[in-house]
């Protein structure tokens, strides 16, 4: 390992942009990079073929994660792994307790066009309008990989590529199709398929397990606190209910969202 790179300067500039892609969405859209923290997530990110731009690791990160560093070195070599010190790992973790593991991976989002022109029957697709909360987001994006789903469709969402969201999907990111579009030409693009969209409501629904998916189905998750817009669940082909007991009358959404896709897998 000796043979890498060593940065000590906050100043780098692998550093700062390493720092300013946690930060700034606007430059995680620009240079369509986003960043990857820990040995799982760089490992997941490696092992799935992610384009990966560079790496930076601590002495001891080496020395405690002895497999990924040496897996890392052979893939990459030294002419995209840095060492750094610990203090600067500390400075760019975005967790208490950094393990020295960074990466700068290339956003792996795909056309439009590559996930529509795939819609099939009896396919399993998930539809989130305007998700806000990043934690969410990402245990929506791991559970829809646990389970299957074809592919996902944000509209209106918070950044797939915030970090907290990629520490949150445990590397499903790169897994799962995913595509970003308007609400209203998601919809309309699986009508266009057969293929029928279900909006998750609170009541007022057919319930989730009298629901026919046989021939495929989209279900739309809406917003945290809000749910889905009435205009929204309007345009849809049907709308389904959990049903509860007691008087609860809602989960998480990313429970709710749980629940929707083992029954869509079934």
């Amino acid at each position: 390992m000796d043979r890498f790179v060593y940065i000590s300067s906050a100043d780098n500039e692998k550093v700062r942009l390493y720092r300013r892609l946690g930060s700034e969405r606007k430059l995680r859209r620009k240079e369509k990079l986003f960043t990857a923290e820990g040995a799982r997530l760089v490992s997941d990110a490696a092992a799935e073929g992610a384009g990966i731009r560079y790496i930076l690791l601590t002495e001891s990160a080496i020395e405690r994660y002895n497999d990924t560093a040496e897996m890392l070195a052979a893939k990459y070599g030294e002419k995209k792994i840095y060492l750094i010190s610990e203090d600067l790992a500390a400075a760019l973790s975005d967790t208490q307790m950094p393990q020295g593991i960074f990466a700068v991976c290339e956003n792996p989002a795909l056309d439009k066009s590559e996930v529509y022109g795939k819609i099939k029957h009896g396919g399993r697709y998930l539809i989130l309008d305007n998700i806000q909360d990043p934690g969410n987001m990402g245990t929506m994006l791991r559970t829809a990989d646990a389970c299957g789903i074809d592919a996902v469709i944000t509209c209106g969402c918070c950044d797939i590529y915030n970090p907290k969201t990629v520490r949150s999907a445990m590397g499903s990111l790169m897994r799962v199709d995913i595509i970003d579009d308007s609400f209203e030409n998601a919809v309309l693009s699986f009508k266009n398929a057969d293929i029928p969209v279900f909006a998750a409501v609170i009541n007022n629904g057919t319930s989730l397990t009298e629901c026919d998916f046989s021939g495929g189905a989209a279900v739309v998750i809406g917003n945290e606190g809000n749910g889905i817009s009435e205009e929204h669940c309007s345009i849809c082909s049907e709308r389904l209910t959990i049903k509860m007991n007691g008087t609860i009358n809602s989960l998480n959404a990313a429970m709710a969202a749980g629940i929707i896709m083992w029954e869509l897998s079934k």
